[in-house]
């Protein structure tokens, strides 16, 4: 795949020569954080940690192990992550982010998107899921998760969720650590 000097990838596309898709470069996918956790589907939680801060895999499970050690096993998958402890480990790591506020009665992620949410990253915490959301305005967004790569997002694609925690990222998701 040729660079741009501008950073991106390219690459034709699978029918006709001219067409061009244009990939972030170093915005890692599901199937490259499977390949990181040894083909194993990764657990969201440390997945999506390391998709914004752009650590590996693996590193983003020890770094929550270093945030709370007595809430993760000391070995093994971190299955289960929680809303402040990603949030320290992105503040350790300096990526910047702030809180969104939300409605008391939760929205769902489609609700949020077509209902206001600022354009731009947001790191989120849905019902019993974490997951990285590119919002393009116009209520289109895209859902970037341990099973999904720039998804559009659809009542299939977490859209029925409830939005129980939001943060922007304001720079984006780190691209690599």
């Amino acid at each position: 795949m040729p660079d741009r000097q501008d950073g991106r990838l390219t690459e034709a596309g699978p029918v006709a020569e001219a067409a061009i898709v244009e990939h972030p470069a170093g915005l890692r996918s599901h199937d490259d954080l499977m390949a990181e956790n040894g083909g194993l589907v990764p657990w969201c939680g440390p997945a999506t940690l390391a998709l914004a801060s752009g650590l590996p895999y693996r590193a983003a499970s020890t770094l929550l192990r270093g945030i709370a050690p007595d809430w993760y096993p000391g070995t093994g998958p971190v299955v289960t992550a929680y809303w402040r402890d990603i949030l320290g480990a992105l503040e350790q790591l300096g990526v910047a982010h702030a809180p969104v506020a939300l409605p008391e009665r939760r929205p769902s992620l489609l609700g949020l998107v077509r209902g206001g949410l600022a354009p731009g990253w947001h790191l989120l915490r849905v019902t019993d899921h974490f997951l990285l959301l590119n919002n393009l305005g116009f209520g289109l967004a895209a859902v970037h998760d341990n099973r999904l790569t720039a998804a559009v997002l659809t009542a299939k694609t977490h859209g029925r969720r409830r939005v129980t925690h939001a943060a922007h990222l304001a720079a984006g998701p780190r691209l690599r650590f």
